[in-house]
C-alpha cells in the first residue's frame, strides 16, 4: 500500500481511504485509539517515579464516584464520552456498568443515529417502550441490547 508523510512530523498515513480498502477486501483497522493508550502508559509511569504507582488492572471496575459523574455528564476531557452527544445522552441512559458505557460510546456514533436507533434504544433501556422480537429464536442476540442494533459495522 502507498504511504506518505502526514502533515503532523513522524506521521504517515496510507494514501488508499477505507472505501477503497473495503472494495479490495482489505481489513481496516482504526488506530485512533492509540494515542490515548500511549497517555495511559506515561500516567501510569508518572504515578510510579512519583511513588504512587497504578496498576490498571486493578482499578475497580465499579467505582460509584465515576458513573455517578457519568450520569451527571461531567465528563469533560474523559476520552470517547467528552463530545456534546455523548453528554447529552449520558444523562438519558444512567450508565451503571462497564457493558452501559460500551453501549453508550457504541450507539452514538453516525450509523446508529442515521439509522435513528438511539431514542428506541433508550426508550426500551428506561422500560418506556416495551422490546417486541420478531422472532423468539432472535431474543438470546437482542435482548441485552434491548432489541437495538447499538454496534456500528463496517462490512469487509
Amino acid at each position: 500500500m502507498p504511504l506518505e508523510n502526514a502533515s503532523m512530523p513522524g506521521r504517515v498515513v496510507a494514501q488508499w481511504d477505507k472505501e477503497d480498502c473495503a472494495d479490495l477486501g482489505i481489513i481496516k483497522v482504526d488506530l485512533l485509539g492509540l494515542g490515548m493508550m500511549s497517555v495511559l502508559q506515561d500516567t501510569v509511569e508518572l504515578c510510579r517515579a512519583r511513588g504512587q504507582p497504578v496498576d490498571l488492572a486493578t482499578i475497580p471496575k465499579d467505582d460509584a464516584a465515576t458513573f455517578d459523574a457519568m450520569r451527571a455528564a461531567d465528563t469533560i476531557r474523559v476520552f470517547q464520552i467528552e463530545s456534546r452527544a455523548q453528554m447529552a445522552t449520558l444523562p438519558r441512559m444512567q450508565p451503571r456498568c462497564f457493558y452501559d458505557v460500551a453501549i453508550e460510546v457504541a450507539i452514538i456514533r453516525p450509523g446508529p443515529i442515521q439509522g435513528k436507533l438511539v431514542h428506541p434504544y433508550l426508550a426500551r433501556r428506561t422500560g418506556r417502550e416495551k422490546p417486541t422480537y420478531y422472532d423468539e429464536r432472535l431474543r438470546p442476540i437482542l435482548e441485552r441490547t434491548n432489541v437495538s442494533l447499538t454496534y456500528e459495522e463496517n462490512p469487509v
